[in-house]
């Protein structure tokens, strides 16, 4: 094979492989980052976005730790979608990374991140506003609002002035399935303006039970299982996702511009192995 051939080879394979502030795009023009000591091995776009929808920032002393943080930024119109679902058909807004590898539904499985809400962030009334969520894949579907509903396991929602950890308890049928959101506060949404804070999650299958720590403090306690419907396996999102949007565009007109930072995004099998706080040995995700 001569050179030439062999580098207009490489630039048919890799030419859609490109950086742009500190990020890739994959063969499919798919945004994704990889991190290192976070036990993902990358997150990835798997719906479209625009420009100022993502930024993945070098600034030690602006990070949780490390070097690096991500920003998220969602503006009114900011929905897209993929071969299978369009957010802007279903009342949806999003800018949101998935994780993997996925993980099966067995033993405990704990997450965890930092989080810090712009000092301008805004509240959206009878908006529900997602900062992180463990979703399933396999999982049962039904209706929401009329429209087609996939539910996760957990939501992190932004929601009357507070940060909530919303258990989905689902029942019923597996094609028709019943929905009942279960709140638990964090937080409120004013502490966090301008300020990181530390969010971990664990579900134990084994044991039956849901922990959530903030800060290293464990204040959420649910002894129930985090399933009622087995999935194929769980994963996890971060980023902003808004649902049944026209609650508030109805009438107020276009959502206020929402923007929040991420860092030390974590999954492992203890809480050992996603919180600082609980084990300050850690090293820093970037």
């Amino acid at each position: 094979m001569s050179r030439i051939f062999k580098i207009i080879f490489f630039l048919l394979i890799f030419k859609t492989y490109a950086f742009a502030s500190n990020f890739l795009f994959d063969q499919n023009d798919k945004l994704f980052i990889e991190t290192t000591n976070s036990g993902f091995a990358f997150h990835k776009n798997y719906m479209g976005q625009n420009k100022h929808n993502f930024s993945y920032i070098e600034d030690n002393s602006k990070s949780r730790s490390g070097n690096y943080y991500q920003k998220f930024e969602l503006r009114n119109g900011d929905c897209f979608g993929d071969e299978n679902w369009s957010d802007c058909d279903n009342d949806r807004q999003r800018i949101e990374l998935s994780s993997d590898p996925n993980q099966p539904i067995s033993g405990k499985q704990c997450y965890g991140y930092s989080i810090k809400l712009s000092k301008n962030f805004t509240d959206i009334r009878k908006v529900s506003t997602t900062l992180g969520q463990i979703h399933q894949k396999g999982g049962p579907s039904g209706k929401a609002n009329s429209l087609p509903s996939f539910p996760p396991l957990i939501q992190i929602d932004a929601r009357k002035g507070n940060l909530y950890l919303n258990w989905h308890k689902l029942s019923g049928s597996r094609g028709n399935v019943k929905d009942e959101s279960k709140y638990y506060k964090l937080k409120s949404l004013k502490s966090m303006k301008g300020v990181w804070t530390d969010i971990s999650l664990c579900l134990d299958f084994e044991n039956k039970r849901i922990d959530a720590w903030v800060n290293g403090n464990n204040i959420v306690k649910i002894l129930e299982s985090p399933i009622f419907f087995e999935p194929k396996s769980i994963y996890f999102k971060h980023g902003i996702y808004q649902s049944f949007i026209s609650n508030y565009t109805s009438f107020k007109g276009e959502t206020p511009t929402q923007i929040v930072y991420y860092d030390e995004v974590r999954r492992g099998n203890s809480i050992e192995d996603v919180d600082i706080n609980v084990n300050p040995s850690l090293k820093f995700v970037d």
